[in-house]
């Protein structure tokens, strides 16, 4: 005679079984954090009406932000003419204050450099890169849209370019490691990636993360992605002065597709990648530009799981629905325990907030509440 079990210990078994062998998809994982729109308002890249040599409008197209003791350091793609500068800072407390004009930074290096795409900090320093979507070959016309600068953090007076040599003016030597890396188990590409564009860096303490939106044949053949490339670095220090030098190991630790999540609108690729170092946690955004549809949706995810090729978890709202923008969002920072900061890149798109429409000197910026 076969034993008769109790129908609480089946019960039991039938829990703990599926306990062990259940794994929670990318888009449906619960994760400890939650949020919600707190505030969405414009800030101000320079006075409304002013306007390039040319005569047409500066146009503020906002795609870099970092928080850092009290002050907003942000960054345009665009040029903008003498006396100004296309990296600025504002206090947190007045963002919003269309009166009070950010402080341009002013340095040559800021100035020079074009295309700027991503903050990132760690305890020390403060990284800002442009896209490196660009070179022309058999000229340096276009090596300044391949640029990394640095700088100790309250010493942003004084940028310096990340790059192999001493005294070089831009990065482009980089170009090399980031077209081969990327060119790995792609026959087509035997000689590295042709076109790339960089939208994302994040920074360990001695890891640096490159993001990369776009990659192809060229600037108008190229496939939208989600992809992280990492390379250490260390601080080479002689006599009283130092600077950062990449390590040669350069590899690919993530490569996810946001189709997977089949409640999301196609194609989102990345646009920005930071590190919470408060939370341990990696913040990703992902966006979509296509027809006129702007768009774009938050992702989180331990460095332990980035860092394995692990798919990330989409930020949802108290009521699980996706967190997302009706703009470009380009960046984000933390300015508290609290809250995300997150940055539009809208283009040239007369995009609304409320009952406000964007002006050319102006940016949509939207602030997160973080509810744990």
């Amino acid at each position: 005679m076969k034993p008769v079990i109790p129908i609480y210990l089946l019960v039991v078994t039938l829990f703990l079984v599926e306990c062990k062998t259940s794994r929670p998809t990318t888009g449906k994982a619960v994760h400890a954090l939650s949020a919600s729109i707190d505030t969405q308002n414009f800030l101000s890249c320079c006075d409304f009406g002013t306007k390039m040599p040319d005569g047409n409008p500066v146009w503020c197209e906002a795609s870099a932000v970092l928080y850092d003791n009290g002050t907003v350091f942000f960054a345009n793609d665009k040029d903008m003419p003498a006396g100004l500068s296309p990296v600025m800072t504002k206090p947190w407390k007045s963002l919003a204050d269309s009166t009070a004009r950010p402080t341009p930074l002013l340095a040559e290096a800021f100035r020079t450099a074009r295309k700027y795409e991503d903050f990132a900090s760690n305890k020390e320093y403060v990284f800002l890169t442009t896209a490196f979507d660009r070179v022309k070959p058999g000229s340096s016309d276009w090596d300044s849209y391949n640029t990394i600068l640095y700088w100790k953090k309250g010493q942003e007076a004084n940028p310096q370019v990340l790059a192999p040599e001493r005294g070089a003016k831009t990065s482009v030597a980089f170009r090399d490691q980031l077209g081969k890396v990327l060119a790995q188990n792609r026959p087509a590409f035997p000689n590295g990636m042709p076109y790339f564009k960089v939208e994302g860096l994040a920074v360990m303490d001695t890891l640096l993360l490159f993001g990369i939106r776009e990659e192809g044949e060229k600037f108008d053949k190229f496939d939208y992605r989600v992809r992280v490339v990492a390379v250490p670095f260390f601080v080479e220090k002689t006599g009283s002065s130092e600077r950062i030098v990449l390590k040669n190991n350069w590899r690919i630790v993530a490569d996810f597709d946001p189709s997977t999540v089949t409640e999301l609108p196609k194609p989102l690729a990345l646009s920005s990648l930071e590190y919470d170092r408060n939370r341990n946690l990696f913040w990703m955004l992902t966006s979509i530009e296509s027809n006129g549809q702007l768009d774009a949706y938050v992702w989180t995810i331990k460095p332990e799981d980035l860092l394995n090729n692990r798919p990330p978890t989409l930020l949802r709202d108290a009521n699980g629905q996706p967190v997302h923008f009706n703009h470009k969002a380009e960046d984000l920072t933390f300015p508290d325990a609290h809250h995300v900061l997150v940055i539009h890149d809208d283009d040239r798109t007369n995009t609304t907030v409320g009952t406000q429409t964007r002006q050319p000197n102006q940016a949509a910026y939207t602030v997160l509440r973080i509810n744990p």
